[in-house]
Order: structure tokens, then sequence, then C-alpha cells
């Protein structure tokens, strides 16, 4: 009788561990960013100094069609990767709590607002792949102090950001000169003429507007007017922006696993929609010298952003 007794008294709290850790990943496809993020992810899982409860991953390829799937089984939490991920779960208020990355701000809105499920935000979150705009902007105070004038070129999916881009640039003392496109034909005459009243370009993520097609003719562009483009990632500065603050799969995986490891009931509530908190800075040296201008080191950079609050 004892025997048995233990045996069942294991088998539940067995049943209970595989509730409570299990957590299902969605990716949006193999390679690239996806593949980068789940490699950290569980390298993440691994740091003894992330310690916390254990979290068991199931792998998913495609969004299970039904909630009572086999693969689900215990799951707490859903982590869509990637936009493409994060729409097939919003289509869908049967799956379990889900944590959208490495989307943007802009997609993240627009699928919550075009769902028409209305998924409650404490079971439909993400962590945001762009930077608060505060910490955008306090990037170009760091390295062009005394400059003021921003220039902004917004396409479909940035122009949801103009009101809050306004508001934050009035809070720095800054000032904004911005032009919508809809099209990509229309990037250049409009850049062209909003640089020559500005001081710098401010470049945000746009399906539209920065593109691999357009990303060249945008920095000869912005070359051509002698004035520094600020980039959202690492590829941007290789190419030829002054500078980017920017996240990588790896931190957004660091974040993920810390913010599970912190849910005491993943189940019931996720945190709101949030910024990046692991990011980095890069400057492109030769830049700065063909335009004579002498930023900080990206240490001292990565410093000055990270002791501020971010206001967005």
């Amino acid at each position: 009788m004892t025997l048995v007794l233990v045996a069942v008294v294991l088998m539940l709290a067995g049943r209970v561990a595989l509730a409570q850790e299990r957590v299902a990943v969605l990716l949006s496809e193999r390679g690239g960013h996806y593949s980068e993020f789940l490699d950290a992810f569980y390298r993440a899982l691994a740091d003894p100094v992330l310690a916390g409860r254990p979290l068991t991953i199931v792998e998913l390829t495609t969004v299970p069609e039904r909630a009572g799937d086999p693969r689900l089984a215990g799951v707490s939490a859903l982590v869509a990767v990637g936009v493409q991920a994060m729409r097939s779960a919003a289509a869908r208020d049967d799956l379990p709590p889900t944590l959208n990355v490495l989307v943007p701000r802009a997609s993240y809105e627009r699928t919550v607002a075009e769902s028409g499920r209305h998924r409650a935000r404490a079971q439909f979150s993400a962590i945001y792949l762009d930077q608060p705009l505060s910490r955008q902007l306090g990037l170009i105070r760091l390295v062009l102090p005394g400059k003021r004038r921003v220039a902004v070129l917004l396409g479909p999916d940035s122009s949801f950001f103009l009101p809050r881009l306004r508001a934050a640039v009035a809070r720095t003392g800054l000032e904004l000169v911005s032009d919508e496109v809809s099209a990509e034909f229309e990037l250049i005459p409009a850049l062209s003429q909003l640089l020559g009243g500005a001081d710098l370009l401010l470049a945000l993520p746009d399906s539209v507007v920065f593109t691999r097609e357009s990303a060249r003719s945008i920095l000869l562009t912005a070359y051509r007017y002698q004035k520094p483009m600020f980039g959202f990632s690492q590829a941007y500065v290789n190419a030829g922006a002054l500078a980017a603050v920017f996240s990588t799969p790896a931190q957004i995986a660091r974040q993920t696993v810390e913010m599970l490891r912190a849910q005491p009931n993943a189940r019931q509530t996720l945190p709101l929609a949030l910024y990046p908190t692991h990011f980095s800075v890069s400057v492109n040296r030769a830049v700065a010298r063909a335009l004579a201008i002498d930023p900080p080191a990206d240490g001292a950079l990565h410093a000055a952003l990270a002791s501020e609050t971010d206001s967005d």
C-alpha cells in the first residue's frame, strides 16, 4: 500500500511539474534570426546565472489545429518567434498564453487590432524587437550633442508611431522633421526634401521605407547631403549608418527566459508588452571620421543609455 501511495504521489507531482514547466516554441521559419534565437534560448536555459524553475521546451513547426493537441499537453506558455508565428497564434483564442518575440511594435499592435478575437493582453503579450524611442533619441543626443533637427521618413507601418514620436522628441528638446510615403518610388524625393532641413536621419522599421532594396539608396542620399543616419540594427551600421541601438536575438532570448522564469503562473497572465531590457550600441567609426564626428566609445554610450529610464 505504501509503495502504491508513493507511486501515485510521484505521478501527480510529475503532472503538476509538467503543467508548470512545459513551454512551446513556434518559429516563423527555420534559419536566420529565428534559429539564432532558438539556439540562444537553449543556452540561456542552461545558464546557471539564470537559474530558476526548470522549463521543458516543445518545438512546434505549425500551430496545433486544436487546443487538445497532445503537443500542447501541460504547456503553460507559447513563445511565438517572428511576425508570421505571431499572426498564426493571434488567429486562435484557445492557445496557451502567448509571448511574441522578434516582432516590431507596429506589427504587434496591428496584429492585436486586426485579429478580431481580442485576446487579453495578459494572454497575448510581446517583447518588441525595436527600441524605445527615448533610447534612440538618447543615442542621438549623446553622439551629436548640439544637433536638434531629426528627420524621420515614415511609411505604412511606421506612421503608427507619429504621435508617440512627436511626444518623445518634444520631451528631449529636439525638433522633428517628418514626411510620409506610401510607395517605394516616393522615397528618394521625399528624403531629399527632408534632409535639406534636418541635421540627421533617424530610421524606423517599415516594410516600405527601409528594405534590403532601398537601404543602399537611402544611405547614399544621406551621405550626399552629409547627414548622418541612425539605424536600427548592426547591419545598417555595417552598411554605412553612423550608429544604432538594437537588441540581438540572443539578448531577446535571454530576456524571454528571465520573463518566463519570473512568472509564477504563466497560464493565467503574462506581463504587458514591453521593450527589450538588454541591448547593444554600435558606431561606425569610419563614417564618423568621414563626417568629422568624434562619438564616445560604444561602452560609454551603452552605460549612459542603460542609466536612463525609458519613457515610451
